[in-house]
């Protein structure tokens, strides 16, 4: 799929979307950051990846003038400051993203999208594992850092079922993720205090099947 737009400036992108948003791995994690925050600024991009203010200011940019984002002043603004610019990706881009007629490469990118963003989520985790684990002969201490982080989260579990519980499953997910797209798309949901909720069921059998046959392949 190839994009083009005419907001703000005339231009014409010759790319694909996927090609324009792996030019750099920074732009990939700026990618997954607005879509889970809708809005950001330069600083709090800067909060989340690991390269300084000016490396993502012009990564910004860019994505900006080859129409993936776009970006707006805010409207209360210090007096005798410079307003920080907020960006957001392209709604015009995600539409025509949405309406991508070929069915099995909107399930490619979809799962390609999914998988960067959960390794990128749980990259995230390991430091926080990391300093509790540093602090356990400090019970005060490691007791702040589980409260502050982990108390209130639910600890992953992993079930294994077979095809006929599997199929049951999915009637279960249905009714579930419909309650949970209704929770999170309740107006006044603060996304500076932005948790991330993800599940996954995959034919583990059949994965490993069908990965012996590729490195028979080779």
């Amino acid at each position: 799929m190839k994009i083009s737009s005419d907001v703000e400036n005339t231009y014409v992108i010759e790319e694909e979307w996927d090609q324009l948003i792996a030019k750099h791995r920074i732009r990939s994690d700026i990618w997954a950051l607005l879509e889970l925050h809708n809005e950001l600024n330069v600083t709090q991009i800067t909060h989340y990846v690991e390269q300084g203010k000016t490396t993502v200011a012009r990564h910004l940019k860019l994505m900006k003038n080859e129409g993936l984002l776009l970006c707006r002043t805010p409207e209360n603004v210090i007096k005798g400051r410079i307003p920080p610019k907020i960006y957001r990706i392209n709604p015009k881009f995600k539409k025509a993203e949405e309406e991508e007629e070929n069915f099995y490469k909107k399930v490619i990118n979809h799962y390609r999208k999914t998988g960067y963003n959960i390794s990128k989520l749980l990259s995230y985790l390991d430091p926080l594992l990391n300093l509790l684990e540093s602090k356990l002969d400090d019970p005060e201490k490691v007791k702040d850092i589980y409260d502050e982080y982990l108390s209130f989260i639910p600890a992953p579990v992993v079930f294994y079922f077979d095809k006929k519980r599997a199929e049951a499953l999915m009637d279960i997910h249905a009714e579930y993720i419909l309650k949970l797209q209704k929770l999170a798309m309740e107006e006044d949901l603060n996304t500076e205090e932005a948790f991330v909720y993800f599940d996954i069921s995959l034919p583990l059998a059949a994965l490993f099947e069908l990965k012996k046959k590729i490195i028979m392949k080779k």
